[in-house]
């Protein structure tokens, strides 16, 4: 969503300060200094902050959002300073130069130490105050050592999977899979994270080197598996798509936890797999369940990750994110709509074809290197037929909408989590998602949600459920695009 800026570029704001002396208790006289406004770097419905021409940075908030931050004791009204802007105040705090500040969710960062360590801190610290507030979405004001909550409705995303997410720049790894986290910070120490871990105040995993390791005959690549001693893993589910879920398990899982069955029958890891069907069905999220339950680090071919203005150049980064992968492995590769690299040959450009030439040459190598790739497609129709042949996308797997026993299945998975009244009556609400994107059904549970809390109840009932599903009835079936909500 793109947002106004409240502040123009270089907009003076003329602000009064005081100092204490350090020895005194007495203030020294209010002088007034000229704030100017340089560029808008985050911003939200209710916030925004901009970089300033001194480097400093300003939080710039609605007087509502920061009065709910003053209520929850998360911070004091007196760092607060007032401002009007075309008939609009808004109250707004300085953050030092050095000091981070921004959304908790920002993916661009250079994560080191002492910025994870800084984070864990105020993880930690808001949770001594706040242990009830989703933290989801939220912005890091290191300065002050809070994460500020933008609403405070619960959240899909628990502390684990918020540090996870902060540590891995912005890939959604929970610190409970330290493995794929140290894969995909390969410049912190499994000491690194321990550390950054108990900062946090949240419960250190075990160190992988614990379990079991077998390699496969293959390839020189260790893959974890449990031993006979150790506690095995859970079953693998996914609720509302259970045909995903049984092929997942007999394809890939299988293969991956018991090489011994089928190491001697010449199958060493598993095929690639193409996951087709409209937006919505659940590809993505299907993926990112196999990868967490497996604990793989997951690299993405997509057109932000990859697409380059030079001829060949995308030929090359597409190498470039195997090359992670092999170094990384076991791991997984999603090629996001591939039919955008690997579509028909007919009549295509040079660079087309040396893409696609790239791909053909580096899926046979995936499965030596114990590299699982999943390409995930809208346009089946258009890729092309070599890249369909056995031997490269051995498995291609349609992804249908969901059928009323899916979207039963999904709400009553969701639903146990949650308090809910011992009234609710879900057909109504499940026939009016049938065929819908599975997005939709989340967008359900989870606006439920927020309107449970809005009207300061505890335990949402069949009239939150009726009023978020009309929300889909009457916006329509939205797209992957407007709405991301888990899927």
């Amino acid at each position: 969503m793109i947002h106004n800026p409240w502040l123009p570029k270089n907009y003076e704001i003329k602000s009064s300060s005081k100092k204490k002396h350090h020895t005194e208790e007495r203030s020294k006289p209010e002088r007034t200094i000229t704030i100017t406004i340089k560029l808008l770097l985050f911003a939200g419905s209710h916030w925004q902050i901009y970089r300033l021409s001194n480097k400093q940075q300003l939080l710039i908030v609605h007087r509502e959002l920061a009065t709910f931050w003053e209520n929850r004791n998360l911070l004091n009204k007196s760092l607060w300073r007032e401002i009007k802007v075309e008939g609009e105040v808004y109250l707004y705090l300085i953050s030092q130069e050095h000091y981070t500040l921004a959304p908790s969710d920002y993916l661009y960062f250079d994560i080191d130490k002492d910025s994870a360590l800084s984070f864990a801190t105020a993880l930690r610290e808001t949770r001594k105050i706040a242990d009830d507030l989703s933290l989801e979405s939220s912005i890091f004001v290191e300065q002050y050592t809070r994460l500020l909550p933008i609403n405070d409705f619960c959240s899909e995303i628990d502390d684990y999977l918020l540090l996870g997410k902060w540590i891995a720049g912005g890939m959604p790894v929970s610190i409970k899979s330290i493995r794929r986290l140290q894969s995909l910070t390969p410049y912190f120490t499994y000491m690194d994270l321990r550390d950054i871990i108990q900062q946090a105040g949240l419960e250190i995993p075990r160190m992988p080197a614990l379990l079991g390791e077998s390699k496969t005959k293959s390839s020189n690549r260790i893959i974890n598996t449990p031993n006979e001693n150790e506690t095995p893993k859970g079953n693998f589910t996914l609720p509302g798509a259970r045909y995903i879920e049984k092929f997942f398990f007999e394809n890939v899982i299988d293969i991956v936890l018991n090489p011994e069955k089928y190491e001697p029958l010449g199958i060493t890891f598993p095929s690639p797999i193409i996951l087709h069907g409209e937006p919505g069905t659940g590809k993505t999220y299907s993926v990112e369940k196999l990868a967490e339950y497996l604990d793989f680090p997951v690299f993405t071919i997509d057109s932000q990750s990859i697409a380059s203005q030079y001829i060949h150049h995308t030929a090359q980064k597409i190498s470039e994110v195997f090359i992670k992968a092999f170094d990384s492995s076991p791991a997984i590769v999603i090629i996001d709509e591939m039919e955008a690299y690997l579509s028909k040959r007919d009549h295509a450009h040079d660079h087309k074809l040396k893409e696609t030439a790239e791909f053909l040459r580096l899926l046979p190598e995936a499965p030596k290197n114990n590299v699982l790739v999943v390409g995930m497609t809208n346009l089946y129709e258009n890729i092309d037929p070599a890249i369909l042949r056995s031997g490269r996308f051995d498995h291609k797997i349609e992804v249908l909408m969901p059928t009323y026993d899916d979207i039963k299945a999904m709400l009553d998975n969701a639903l146990e989590k949650l308090p809910i009244e011992p009234d609710i009556h879900l057909d109504v609400i499940i026939k009016k998602l049938v065929n819908k994107p599975r997005s939709d059904t989340a967008f359900v549970i989870k606006e439920a949600a927020r309107l449970t809390a809005f009207k300061g109840k505890t335990k949402i009932s069949q009239s939150e459920l009726e009023e978020a599903v009309e929300e889909i009835v009457e916006a329509g079936t939205m797209s992957s695009k407007e709405r991301k909500i888990g899927f």
